[in-house]
């Protein structure tokens, strides 16, 4: 388990309520899932407690609304939005890239990109490498060697040049690494392959993840453009906007809303770039917060 030891709160912590409020998944309201045995008791957890469900169905019930932002693909992201008990407003997936409106269940964005100068810089930086891309919602396409180490949507198995065939809005590269999901530092094994495929920014969005994971999306798509174009379907302004998370690709959206709360086991650089730092995942920090509101 990451250290879960926070930084001072400040010392005036937002007392006017929110108009939007958004949460990250993996690490601020569900635990990461690959994790096993690690929350207090020794007892795997990758469902939403009871506590952060009711937390926010009060922020839903005085009538401001609940978005999720996650890097994760739009049916996985939808997954956790159903255990959450969200059957309305929008799920940012995939750093951004995509949008689904949870209330009449249908893909409402998403931006792709051209996977094939992606995949040739990233092969030749790592000639290991393999490859998954999502599509709408079939599922992870993936090469053969791709580890399907956690849960997912698994569509099927594809020769590269299957892969590089279409527009996607996100490209997984992935390596062997020894760092494990979850932190608390991003692997330095994807850092290396990131680093020799050199991808262009004008071309490419790159995501470094833990565990040899590189996500590739469209250019100046982020986890902040995808809170901004919720947002602004609600009419509100980042001033107005309280977002929750634990990782480096929360960052962005850190910097666009008015508050930003980091979780108590995010790594330290995470934390400090927060506006408050809440409790723990395991320990609901997201409904503590957020009682102070709601």
């Amino acid at each position: 388990m990451p250290d879960s030891a926070s930084p001072a709160a400040p010392a005036s912590p937002r007392q006017t309520p929110p108009k939007l409020v958004a949460v990250d998944l993996d690490g601020t309201v569900v635990d990461y899932h690959e994790t096993k045995g690690v929350k207090p008791g020794g007892v795997p957890d990758s469902k939403p407690s009871r506590a952060v469900i009711d937390a926010l169905q009060a922020v839903r019930d005085a009538g401001v609304p609940v978005a999720v932002v996650t890097g994760r693909a739009i049916w996985g992201a939808v997954r956790t939005a159903d255990d959450l008990g969200l059957d309305e407003g929008f799920a940012s997936a995939s750093h951004g890239a995509g949008e689904y409106d949870l209330g009449s269940r249908a893909i409402s964005h998403q931006a792709t990109v051209d996977a094939a100068t992606a995949v040739e810089a990233l092969v030749a930086s790592n000639p290991a490498v393999e490859f998954a891309v999502e599509w709408d919602l079939e599922g992870w396409w993936h090469t053969k060697g791709f580890r399907r180490d956690f849960p997912a949507r698994w569509a099927g198995e594809i020769t590269l040049e299957e892969l590089v065939s279409r527009p996607a809005p996100r490209l997984v590269a992935r390596v062997d690494s020894t760092n494990r999901y979850g932190g608390p530092e991003r692997c330095p094994q994807a850092m290396r392959l990131a680093a020799g495929a050199s991808l262009d920014a004008a071309d490419y969005h790159v995501e470094v993840g833990y565990n040899g994971w590189v996500d590739i999306g469209p250019p100046g798509i982020s986890k902040a453009t995808g809170i901004a174009r919720i947002a602004a379907r609600y009419g509100v302004s980042s001033s107005d906007t309280v977002v929750f998370g634990d990782a480096h690709n929360d960052l962005t959206m850190f910097a666009w809303a008015g508050w930003a709360v980091a979780m108590g086991q995010a790594p330290p650089d995470v934390r400090a770039a927060a506006d408050e730092v809440a409790p723990s995942v395991w320990e609901d920090g997201v409904a503590k917060v957020l009682a102070r509101w709601f």
